[in-house]
């Protein structure tokens, strides 16, 4: 009886010490945002988590904190940090909100303007996979 309970102990004590696969994480930095752009700016990162495949979402095993920021070349979409974070152009936040991006015309290869900043932060998440040496 000892034995069982020192291996049901031990097999407790294993589960509770071994860090649970989290899996990536997109966490939106919500300082400065009303309600709507939160709303917006996490619909469109719950879209871009849903587009990735399971194998990249395992490796890239971290949180990611997602901004906006004025500091950006007005042409610039996005950009992302060597490890864990990613900032996106707030110029293009109003029509993210508003829901002019989804028709407002792009002369670039996605169309609009959401599908760009879709793109956009796909583009910079495999930035930062590829810079953690994740592949296979």
């Amino acid at each position: 009886m000892k034995h069982a309970r020192a291996w049901l102990l031990g097999c407790a004590l294993t589960l509770l010490g071994t860090p649970a696969l989290a899996d990536l994480q997109l966490e939106l930095q919500t300082v400065g945002l009303d309600t709507r752009q939160q709303q917006a700016s996490q619909q469109l990162l719950d879209e871009a988590l849903s587009k990735l495949p399971p194998s990249f979402k395992q490796r890239l095993d971290r949180r990611i904190q997602v901004g906006w920021t004025d500091k950006m070349p007005a042409d610039a979409y996005g950009q992302a940090s060597p490890v864990s974070t990613l900032d996106l152009n707030s110029r293009l936040l109003p029509g993210l909100t508003d829901g002019s991006a989804s028709t407002e015309k792009t002369h670039r290869p996605h169309g609009t303007v959401r599908e760009e900043l879709l793109a956009t932060v796909l583009h910079e998440l495999t930035h930062i996979y590829d810079r953690a040496r994740l592949w296979p």
